[in-house]
């Protein structure tokens, strides 16, 4: 039972590729900033690898995910499915961050904006009409590692929750108390 959850944990995953309205194609990724405090913030997965469990996201090089990354490469994302009444905790380390130069090109043009921005994302500004575009863009492809998922499915007459940890290149599960 533990590798059917898991498995349905990856198929669930693999479904945000083609269902744009999937609840786990928006996800909370969660990093520690450099003064040890926790940032949480939406993102969404562009790409999920089912073999190797490496879940893809885009962001803007100046934001203060990609700092935070850089000095602590652990992450915690966070998936949740209303309608299944199904978490999905996932520790996981940054084991990369690029350009990616035709991933940028293959972006909507309204989307492409939001990389080329002439004021980095979070600083202060007067008013938005001191937005405007550069030519040069800042996209950067993200990919995450799972290490360990935290499974919960609140259901009656009893929870369910199991734990999946890597270890040695394999991935072993054991049921703990909801």
């Amino acid at each position: 039972m533990l590798d059917k959850i898991l498995a349905d944990c990856s198929t669930e995953w693999s479904k945000t590729k083609t269902n744009k309205k999937h609840p786990y194609r928006y996800f909370y990724l969660a990093t520690v900033d450099k003064e040890g405090l926790p940032e949480v913030r939406t993102v969404v997965l562009r790409k999920f690898d089912p073999k190797q469990l490496l879940f893809t996201i885009y962001t803007d090089a100046r934001t203060p995910k990609i700092t935070s990354l850089t000095a602590l490469p652990f992450a915690e994302l966070l998936f949740y499915d209303a309608r299944k009444l199904t978490q999905l905790r996932v520790r996981a380390k940054c084991i990369e961050q690029s350009k990616d130069e035709v991933a940028f090109s293959q972006q909507h043009e309204n989307a492409q904006k939001d990389y080329t921005t002439n004021i980095a994302p979070g600083q202060p500004i007067k008013s938005m009409d001191e937005v405007t575009y550069l030519e040069e863009n800042y996209f950067v492809k993200l990919v995450f590692k799972a290490e360990k998922i935290d499974f919960l499915k609140l259901m009656r007459p009893n929870h369910q929750r199991a734990i999946f940890e890597l270890k040695d290149d394999q991935w072993k599960g054991k049921f703990v108390t909801p």
